[in-house]
């Protein structure tokens, strides 16, 4: 081959990697990054569902999404009015996301859409490399009463801030003007 020819492939092979590496680093820093993690459990309230069922979904829960038994089976613990599901500071937000959003929707023939909040201990999060006002928050996951869509999740902050999570979690958090729930604190376990 000839050696203009050479140097014009090299050139090319040059741009397209400087291009590639390029685009990775934008969508590493668009991604959602906890970058420190509080280390205090994570809740989540049922309230509408009866403990068969509630086993039943969290069963069902594991099984989905369970590969070799990695996903945590939560402490149940009946509190009155709601079953207490308690997680280890191992669960990241975006398992307790998903435990929400199915405890919701567990209901296959869509009869019921069961009342279901989780409390989750933010440390320091960023998106697209920018810190975020619920950092160092305890904020309240639900599904938003309008949600049609059964593949979102919503939170709300201590002051009232609310926002839009749906998966396919990367950087797509949307700050929203309103939503169906006020921030409620964690319940308190009683003595």
């Amino acid at each position: 081959m000839s050696t203009p020819y050479l140097i014009l492939l090299a050139v090319i092979a040059a741009a397209c990697l400087f291009f590639a590496r390029r685009k990775k680093e934008e969508e590493k820093s668009s991604d959602f990054e906890e970058k420190t993690k509080v280390d205090a459990e994570r809740v989540i309230c049922v309230y509408d569902m009866d403990k068969e069922r509630l086993q039943e979904t969290i069963d069902g829960f594991i099984n989905m999404y369970s590969d070799n038994g990695d996903v945590e089976r939560p402490t149940v613990r009946h509190e009155g009015i709601y079953y207490r599901l308690s997680f280890s500071s191992k669960v990241d937000y975006v398992s307790l996301a998903y435990w929400v959003n199915y405890l919701v929707y567990c209901d296959e023939k869509q009869l019921q859409r069961f009342m279901v909040r989780g409390w989750y201990p933010f440390g320091e999060v960023l998106i697209k490399g920018k810190m975020m006002p619920f950092s160092n928050q305890t904020v309240m996951l639900y599904v938003d009463r309008e949600d049609k869509e059964c593949d979102n999740i919503s939170l709300v902050t201590p002051d009232g801030n609310h926002y839009l999570q749906p998966f396919a979690i990367s950087g797509n958090l949307k700050l929203l003007d309103q939503g169906s729930e006020s921030y409620q604190p964690l319940p308190q376990v009683p003595d």
